[in-house]
């Protein structure tokens, strides 16, 4: 096991130090305080606070460089394969632990998201380790006082760092009513009570959500809409990780012959236990909840792929090692791409600081998306938002122009156009990973 974890920790080192994207960025503003009070921004933020808690915990003692923003999703990315491959021990042995083991240690969208400082690889952690005893008291009949502690500690942080994983609970309660383990339904009572008094904060981020969704239907399906593709990319992600191919055909081929590798390795899956099928289970439910309120993604969803994995090792013991050989050295392949292509990093906004400088004035399609640059030291004063000004509060020599979602808060291109209305005219483009920087000169 120590050798496993020694790879997994490995791989999840490299580009770890990546810039913060967005996302990530905002979370760091309201860890050090530059969103308001702490409680305030998670009673409006569309998730629990136990992350948001973690975060200020662990960043109080060791500062807010991309580094430590990150390392309690790394620890938590080591802990998911470690549950991964206790519960692969449960269920099967020692070679089936290390089958589970080594497929979460090498899975690219498990090490993506240990990079990351969000909560989704905790909440995998949370998930992983709480199905482990639940398995272990329903189907090993072992509930002794540790075992059902330790699931009602897991189950009430997987509920407190996830909306979505309250589906998961509910499905499990449901489970453990039709199995008439009384024991465990009060259990699970009690974890899910712990939930009542942040009922309150739950409606209002409803209430946010969908009056964002009313107003802007594009975010909406950014965010989280549901369609097929959207559910295809929940199987995709979850093998090839984030990254693509082109042409077309070619991501097309490839993905047809990842699926007919892990097809063949599934069929030859002699049974599945329930509880990992239910597991499973939380992605139609959510599906579903999505047709009302857009809260459907892979990431969001990641907490199902230990599951997954899970079953894919079942089928692996069935059949011989070059199976299990070619299933890793596939991870490994999409690995190596998503490595040594920038275009699959993360958002890089540091770079474009680094290059222009924390002194140039920024422009950007809505000012929702500053964070980035707040965070690496543009003051929020060199920041515009070209559509919505009569005139420039000054008249800078250039204006660096960072098309971000562009197409959603800008989708007439009005901020170009008043660029352009104040004197200023394209010099020079530029393309950074997930970003492209459109350089306006002042003619004036």
């Amino acid at each position: 096991m120590f050798y496993l974890l020694a790879f997994a920790l490995f791989l999840r080192l490299i580009l770890i130090n990546q810039s913060l994207w967005l996302d990530e960025a905002i979370q760091a503003l309201a860890l050090m305080g530059k969103m308001g009070p702490l409680l305030t921004y998670a009673l409006a933020d569309f998730q629990p606070p136990l992350y948001h808690f973690i975060g200020w915990l662990w960043t109080s003692i060791f500062g807010y460089s991309e580094l430590a923003l990150r390392f309690p999703s790394l620890l938590a990315g080591l802990g998911t394969v470690y549950a991964a491959a206790k519960l692969g021990e449960l269920l099967g042995g020692k070679k089936l632990m290390y089958l589970v083991g080594g497929l979460a240690a090498t899975n690219p969208l498990l090490i993506y998201y240990s990079q990351e400082g969000r909560t989704y690889g905790l909440t995998t952690f949370f998930v992983t380790a709480a199905m482990y005893y639940y398995i272990l008291i329903t189907q090993k009949q072992s509930n002794s006082i540790q075992n059902t502690t330790y699931y009602i500690l897991y189950t009430t942080l997987f509920l407190w760092t996830s909306y979505l994983t309250w589906f998961l609970h509910l499905i499990l309660f449901i489970y453990t009513i039709i199995i008439k383990r009384r024991d465990l339904i009060l259990t699970q009572l009690i974890t899910g009570l712990t939930l009542l008094f942040w009922l309150p904060s739950l409606y209002q981020s409803l209430q946010v959500g969908l009056s964002t969704v009313s107003s802007s239907p594009e975010w909406g399906n950014v965010v989280g809409g549901i369609s097929l593709k959207a559910l295809a990319l929940t199987w995709v992600k979850a093998v090839i990780g984030r990254i693509s191919f082109t042409p077309t055909w070619v991501y097309g081929l490839v993905v047809a012959l990842a699926f007919a590798l892990h097809a063949r390795i599934v069929l030859a899956v002699k049974s599945i236990p329930l509880p990992i099928l239910l597991w499973l289970g939380s992605i139609p439910v959510l599906a579903l909840v999505s047709l009302l309120l857009p809260v459907y993604s892979y990431t969001r969803l990641l907490f199902v792929v230990p599951a997954y994995l899970l079953i894919l090792s079942l089928g692996l013991v069935k059949l011989s090692r070059s199976w299990t050989y070619a299933v890793i050295s596939l991870q490994l392949l999409f690995l190596t791409v998503f490595w040594f292509n920038p275009s699959f990093h993360r958002e890089d906004w540091r770079g474009i600081v680094a290059s222009y400088g924390p002194n140039a004035v920024y422009a950007l399609p809505s000012l929702n998306q500053n964070a980035p640059l707040l965070y690496y030291g543009v003051l929020s004063g060199q920041i515009i938002e070209p559509k919505v000004l009569s005139t420039l509060p000054i008249f800078p020599s250039h204006i660096i122009y960072i098309r971000y979602v562009e197409n959603v808060f800008d989708v007439t291109r009005a901020g170009i156009a008043k660029l352009s209305a104040l004197g200023y005219s394209l010099e020079a483009q530029q393309v950074y990973p997930g970003l492209q920087v459109d350089i306006y000169e002042n003619n004036n």
